[in-house]
């Protein structure tokens, strides 16, 4: 009999938009072709037909529990007298606690997804791991005092220390605690209780070579649009770089939900774009000069800079977006931080272009061999088989 996994998802895992959905996409994936799989999860969304379909498709079970926005926010007020951080309390609803209470001891392991569906889970006598991906109370420290929005900055100022308190809550809490940004894992300095194990990519982007010349000229960003890390790093760019590139260069922000902020540039800018959710990014993003991901707020690995240099594009990122990658600069992307040697090498490359592609087959290798859906679904069988080894139970 197959071993039974209970999975906690604080957001329905599809469409796979954006860092979380993309990742617990790929998880189920992988965990439904060893293991029998019962997603729990939380949507404030209609749920899309093409959901019964992904989920039929991997064999996998499912409660989904769909609750009105009003009821999030007023989660969240619980805040201000449970000293609880805002998402904890924003994602916690008590029917689900007792749905969770009720059938958790059919599962052999318990597998919960950031530090939103901890309280679930936290202090139930089973096997636990939790994927806390990046440290959000990390990011929270780092973020304070460069984004852009003041209600954002509020945030990070009420939020940065209690997230801490709670993330190592919940390494304490669980048997395993998975991180993908090896820093923000040091930080805690349990070994015996993390593990470094970064995210992948699609494969097939690898060998994607689909190409359309009107895109030549272009420079592109990439990402989900109404996240504020996003926000701030294409403000930042624009107000600190636009201006200094060749007028022939135009600028195309690729990504789903562009905040009102967001698209007020290309109205603004006449060599700025702004697409929205596009069918295939990838093709504008493999067509262009290079990527940019000039960061100034946020944490852990962005997806969408592993998926730029799979598809062998120059990337110019930021020494916050490098870090956890931890390529070589000048080798497998271009990490740069001051403004006007960011256009200076934007220009080159426009004039050059033949100069850099070194780095495009480098940022491909270097995927290839660290960042893949195969490499991570290695180190996650070992780690799932270890947990269950150390409760006694049967393991693959």
């Amino acid at each position: 009999m197959k071993i039974r996994i209970l999975f906690l998802s604080s957001r329905l895992p599809y469409p796979p938009i954006g860092g979380d959905r993309l990742k617990n996409y790929w998880l189920l994936k992988i965990l439904s072709k060893y293991f029998n799989v019962h997603l729990v999860s939380i949507t404030e969304d209609d749920i899309p037909e093409d959901f019964y379909s992904f989920a039929d498709s991997l064999g996998i079970t499912y409660k989904i529990f769909k609750k009105p926005k009003w009821k999030f926010y007023l989660n969240s007020l619980k805040s201000f007298t449970n000293n609880l951080p805002l998402q904890v309390n924003y994602y916690y609803f008590k029917d689900i606690q007792e749905y969770i209470n009720q059938i958790y001891e059919d599962y052999n392991l318990i597998f919960a997804n950031l530090i939103r569906t901890a309280k679930y889970v936290m202090r139930l006598n089973k096997p636990k791991i939790i994927d806390i991906a990046d440290s959000i109370g990390q990011n929270y420290l780092r973020s304070y005092k460069r984004t852009s929005s003041l209600f954002w900055k509020l945030i990070y100022k009420f939020e940065a220390e209690r997230l801490l308190k709670f993330e190592e809550k919940c390494i304490d809490s669980f048997d395993k605690s998975l991180f993908f940004n090896i820093e923000e894992m040091k930080f805690f300095n349990k070994p015996e209780k993390t593990i470094w194990i970064p995210h992948g990519v699609n494969e097939s982007l690898l060998n994607y070579n689909k190409m359309d010349r009107k895109y030549r000229n272009c420079i592109t960003f990439f990402g989900k649009m109404d996240v504020q890390h996003n926000i701030d790093a294409v403000l930042w760019f624009v107000k600190n770089v636009f201006l200094k590139i060749n007028k022939s260069i135009k600028l195309i922000i690729v990504g789903a939900n562009p905040t009102r902020e967001v698209k007020k540039l290309e109205t603004k800018y006449k060599n700025i774009k702004v697409t929205g959710y596009v069918e295939d990014p990838y093709l504008i993003i493999k067509s262009s000069l290079c990527s940019i991901a000039p960061l100034q707020t946020g944490g852990g690995i962005q997806n969408k800079i592993l998926e730029s240099m799979a598809l062998g594009t120059i990337n110019i990122i930021s020494s916050l977006a490098a870090k956890p990658i931890r390529g070589k600069n000048k080798v497998h992307y271009f990490v740069e931080d001051d403004p006007d040697r960011i256009a200076n090498l934007i220009n080159d490359i426009y004039k050059n272009p033949q100069k850099y592609d070194y780095i495009k087959s480098n940022a491909r290798e270097y995927i290839k061999n660290n960042f893949t859906w195969s490499i991570y679904e290695r180190k996650l069988l070992r780690v799932i088989n270890s947990v269950l080894d150390s409760f006694g139970g049967k393991s693959l």
